[in-house]
């Protein structure tokens, strides 16, 4: 199988649209109150855990799930693109010709395709985020824009949360961080939470462990909360990576300077999304790996709330 593929991570590559794979509504994650969540493609880093690999790519995708195929065929004729093969009693899809057309997904009458990754026009996006106004008024809730890295599509993120501050609606920005001051910097004057990932301190265990130093993403939390913006932070905890009470100690070392943090969320490492690899035709990197124990978790969580901070388990 091939590994994850680069993506282009520049912030400046989508303008008139954006590029999303879903919009969640009626979440109680992700901020407070009601939320909807809008999902963007396209993610700087390489996370050895990511459970949504199908985000990592800023252009559409296909799924494609072997379990259900009959080779009926009908995709191999209707490929415009001529992407779709049979060979040897098995489909194979080739990447580097698929243009992520979804004309697979339309015919396939056994429903083995899903296409991730739409584009969206500003007042699209806006009419389906205002929809639900009322929930966010009565909750206390709002949007929250997550991903992927939502920052990579700056200049449309941009016109969206000013259009949205004219609605008067909550936003909450998930980022990793791992990205241009430039790309967060005029988002972040309309954004009223940032919920942010700190993966690890320690510089050659975050490369190892996501394929990027940790630099850009330290400088960038110092300077969110000098703009004394809210902040949720996230610690990501995996076996054998990052789940020692050293690592973790490491970083609330760093995040007490923080002054706008608010609570940190623990978010356990988990295997919800290994299946997407396959539908991918990728390597999971981390089949050795167990989710931590409650026990292991809870401990962790106590010794957050000795540093003072309000800690919750799950994002």
């Amino acid at each position: 199988m091939p590994s994850l593929r680069e993506p282009n991570t520049s912030c400046e590559i989508y303008q008139v649209r954006g590029i999303i794979s879903k919009v969640q509504k009626y979440s109680t994650k992700d901020g407070p109150g009601i939320r909807t969540t809008v999902f963007f493609k396209g993610c700087p880093l390489r996370c050895l855990w990511c459970a949504n690999p199908e985000l990592i790519s800023p252009k559409p995708e296909i799924l494609f799930d072997r379990s259900k195929c009959v080779l009926c065929g009908t995709c191999t004729m209707a490929c415009p693109q001529h992407a779709i093969v049979q060979e040897r009693g098995k489909i194979r899809i080739k990447k580097d010709v698929c243009s992520g057309c979804g004309k697979c997904a339309q015919v396939c009458p056994m429903g083995v395709y899903e296409l991730i990754g739409r584009y969206v026009s500003l007042e699209e996006l806006v009419e389906e985020l205002i929809k639900d106004r009322v929930f966010y008024e009565v909750s206390g809730g709002g949007v929250t824009f997550s991903g992927g890295e939502p920052a990579l599509q700056h200049k449309f993120l941009k016109q969206l949360v000013v259009e949205l501050k004219k609605q008067k609606i909550h936003m909450a920005l998930d980022t990793s961080g791992s990205v241009s001051w430039n790309c967060l910097e005029e988002i972040l004057n309309f954004i009223d939470l940032v919920l942010y990932d700190i993966k690890a301190m320690d510089e050659k265990t975050h490369k190892k462990c996501t394929g990027a130093t940790n630099r850009l993403i330290l400088e960038n939390a110092v300077k969110i909360s000098e703009l004394k913006i809210p902040m949720i932070v996230r610690f990501v905890i995996v076996p054998g990576y990052n789940d020692t009470e050293k690592d973790v100690k490491a970083r609330l070392e760093f995040v007490k300077n923080l002054r706008s943090v608010q609570q940190i969320d623990i978010l356990p490492y988990h295997r919800l999304g290994v299946a997407k690899y396959e539908r991918l035709g990728i390597d999971y990197a981390l089949n050795h790996v167990k989710p931590p124990s409650e026990e292991h978790i809870n401990r962790l969580k106590s010794f957050i709330e000795l540093y003072g901070y309000k800690a919750a388990i799950g994002g």
